[in-house]
This record gives C-alpha cells, structure tokens and sequence, in this order.
C-alpha cells in the first residue's frame, strides 16, 4: 500500500522549472496550430491561463478548467 501512494505522489510532483510533470505532454505541442481567436480562458494544469482550449492544447496542456487562472493557483 505505501508504494501505491508514493507512485501517485511522486507523479504529482513539480520538475525544476515549477511545472507539474504529467501537465504538458511535449509529443502535443503543435507550433503553427491554428486556433480561433475566440477568448475563452481556460487555466492549465500548470497555473498559466490560455486564451481558450484550443490555445492550452496546442501547447501541449493536459488538462484545464474553465476560467482564468488565479493567483497561485494549479490544477492537478
């Protein structure tokens, strides 16, 4: 039981530029994506708000919620 829980907590953890591991999945980032210029934030598992969804994809964000991000905040 005590390995289970140090997995799920090391794949939380933060790597030394300050963001969460499993948030952005390089193989996803798409330089010249064409996305709409629709502003509908969304703030990424990261702490950084995008301009809309399509925006956070296409940096390569694996998960976001609706709304801008605040101060200090991440989403795991």
């Amino acid at each position: 039981m005590a390995g289970l829980l140090f997995i799920v907590l090391s794949s939380c953890e933060e790597d030394g530029g300050g963001i969460i591991s499993d948030c952005i999945d390089s193989n996803k980032i798409v330089k010249d994506a064409a996305c709409t210029m629709e502003y509908a934030p969304v703030c990424g598992c990261n702490g950084k708000t995008y301009g809309n969804a399509c925006s956070a994809s296409t940096q390569g964000v694996q998960q976001w919620s609706v709304g801008p991000c605040q101060l200090g905040q991440r989403n795991r």
